[in-house]
Formats: structure tokens, C-alpha cells, sequence
């Protein structure tokens, strides 16, 4: 089969390649015939060589639904033909705190699609059975590649957060997860402030259909946001910001919004980027840091079940779908904030 490589560090370092076609090696894994499969932001940083996770050489991509084409003998939830969604977990130890807990997102010895295990840039993958989830009805399978940074995005906003309604939540950068995570906060009713830069201009338009009051461009409208937090806020400032950019800048902003025993929630990735940010603020105004990555199995049937009765909508964040040979164009497309997000057919 053919499949999206990349096959070292470098910037830049990856093609199309023919590689073995995957097959079913235990009785839990199910082959599934991927159909759909998006460019995430992390997607972007590992072509370029700026992930440490990733490890070459590896085919590319975690996002993704298919069509279940065979199943082992011990799969008990799954049959050919079922449309699913697919977790990006590959692989867990089974046997750490974080495994036996239910957090498997932090066992040290997970493979992840994509970064140290084969990802979805290609024709099938196989997976264990738990790993792999039915599309709820009315869902298909373009929204369904996009069940991945929702889980995430449930992750960061209703399990290593608390939004109650009314909290004024300011979130920086409006990609994928800020998207998904302003959907979850309006749900939960709060007030959301999304924040984005000048090429932003599209996506801030889908932020205020899909539940944000306000949205603001940063080069220009700093002034107005401070104010409309002032003003939503009695002058305490936001309750929740969640920085999604990965952007050191927006980091000290979201810092500077925060109010005393806020939280301050930390999604984006800064690619091993040193950042320089004022903790003592965090000391004098007790701010609540909090970390969150990936997703683990509570994240995805919260996720699921919000699909499940419509209250978290993905089409419009979908863009373009192209054939998985012009993958070149797709990341142009995602990397010039052309779209949120490209779809990709694993069709040549």
C-alpha cells in the first residue's frame, strides 16, 4: 500500500512511499479501511522537524475514520462494516499508575500514531479493538476524522478544567482545539473570548458562529479585549484562559487576562521552545497552572456522547478533502490558515 513517510528530522523529509500492507497479528486488532484522515497542527511541526516525539522514520498522520474490513477472533464490539473513529494510541504498557488509572495519555511507554507507531497518511491500519469506537449515528466520516482533537479538546475543558456558566473564558488561538474547546465552553455556558492574529480573520468568523461573543485580532484590538474582560468581569478578569497557540506571547496574555484564582489552562504545544513567562504572577494572584495533553478513554466517551446528542457540531471546521497524493498542497493550505482543517482520501 502507499503511505505518507517521513523518514527523518529533517525539514521537510517526506514522501510518498510504497510500504507492506498492515495485517491483523492478534485476535483483538481490527483492520480498518481508513476513508479520512486530517492534518493536525502537530502534523505541520513533524514535517518541518520541529516534534520530539516523533521518531523516524514513520508514516505520518492520527487523525482519521475508516470502515472496519476484518476483525480478529477475540473482537466482541466491532464487525466488518462498521464506520468508526480511531484513537491515536497505538500501543500502552497496561501495567503503570497512568495505565491502571484510566491515563493512559501519560504512560511512558505509549506509541502513538504517527509519531512512534504507522499513522493514518495511508490505504489501512490496524488496531487493537479498544483503541477503536463506532461512529455514532448521523455522524460521517468526514466529521468522524475529527473525533481525535475533540476528545483532546473534551480532555482540556471538562476534565483538567471546570467551566460553570457564566465564567468568562478567554481562549488564544483559534485552530482546531480552540474551535472545539469554544464549542465545549459555550455548551457549558460560558462567555468566550476568542483570540486569534490578523491572518486569523476566517477562523474568528467561525468562532463567533459556533459560540464566542467576542473575537478579537491581536495586533490591533488588544485595547478592546483587555476592556470587554474588564467589563464582563467587574474588572477581576477572565475566569478560565486556555492558551491553544503554543505562542509565547499568548502565553504572557493569557497570564495577564487571567484573574486572581483563575485557571490557566495550557493546550498548545511550543514545540520545545523555551518560554519565558512571569511566575510570580502566577504566586501573587494564585492562578491555577494546569497542563493537559492528549485524551484517554473518560475524554473520549464524553467526547462520543456529545457527537451522540448534537450539542458539538465538527462541519465547520471541515475544509477541502484531496486526494492523499497532493498532500503538498494540503499543508500549504493548513499552513497559510486557509483552512482549519484538510481532509485527506488515501486515494492516488
Amino acid at each position: 500500500m502507499k503511505a505518507l513517510v517521513k523518514y527523518s528530522q529533517e525539514d521537510g523529509a517526506a514522501e510518498i512511499r510504497d510500504v507492506p500492507e498492515c495485517q491483523i497479528q492478534s485476535p483483538e486488532e481490527v483492520k480498518i479501511k481508513i476513508q479520512k484522515t486530517a492534518i493536525c497542527g502537530t502534523d505541520i511541526k513533524v514535517l518541518h522537524g520541529r516534534d520530539q516525539m516523533f521518531r523516524p522514520p514513520v508514516i505520518m498522520g492520527h487523525e482519521f475514520s475508516g470502515i472496519v474490513v476484518e476483525t480478529g477472533k477475540e473482537v466482541s464490539r466491532l464487525t466488518a462494516g462498521d464506520q468508526v473513529v480511531v484513537e491515536p494510541t497505538v500501543k500502552i504498557c497496561g501495567q503503570c499508575r497512568y495505565c491502571r488509572g484510566g491515563s493512559y495519555n501519560l504512560c511512558s511507554h505509549r506509541l502513538i500514531a504517527g509519531f512512534s507507531a504507522p499513522g493514518s497518511f495511508t490505504e489501512y491500519a490496524v488496531r487493537n479493538e479498544k483503541f477503536v469506537h463506532k461512529l455514532p449515528g448521523g455522524v460521517d466520516l468526514a466529521a468522524g476524522a475529527l473525533g481525535e482533537p475533540l476528545a483532546v479538546s473534551v480532555h482540556a475543558a471538562l476534565e483538567r478544567s471546570r467551566i460553570l456558566p457564566g465564567d468568562v473564558v478567554v481562549i488564544t488561538g483559534p485552530g482546531t482545539t480552540g474551535l472545539l474547546i469554544t464549542q465545549i465552553a459555550a455548551a457549558a455556558g460560558g462567555r468566550v473570548l476568542m483570540v486569534g492574529t490578523a491572518a486569523d480573520a476566517d477562523r474568528l468568523n467561525i468562532a463567533c458562529q459556533i459560540g464566542a461573543e467576542h473575537t478579537f485580532a491581536i495586533q490591533t484590538q488588544k485595547p478592546l479585549l483587555v476592556n470587554t474582560v474588564q467589563e464582563l468581569t467587574s474588572g477581576y478578569g477572565a475566569d478560565l484562559v486556555f492558551e491553544c497557540s503554543g505562542v509565547e506571547t499568548a502565553a504572557n496574555l493569557c497570564l495577564e487576562l487571567s484573574s486572581k484564582q483563575g485557571q490557566y489552562i495550557q493546550v498548545g504545544i511550543f514545540a520545545g521552545k523555551n518560554v519565558s513567562i512571569n511566575l510570580d504572577t502566577l504566586c501573587y494572584r494564585e492562578i491555577s497552572l494546569v497542563g493537559t495533553f492528549s485524551q484517554k478513554p473518560s475524554a473520549w466517551k464524553k467526547a462520543l456522547e456529545l457527537l451522540h446528542t448534537g450539542k458539538i457540531h465538527l462541519s465547520p471546521l471541515l475544509g477541502p478533502t484531496l486526494p492523499l497524493s497532493d498532500w503538498k498542497k494540503g499543508f500549504a493550505l493548513m499552513e497559510k490558515r486557509q483552512a482549519v482543517k484538510v481532509l485527506f482520501d488515501p486515494i492516488f
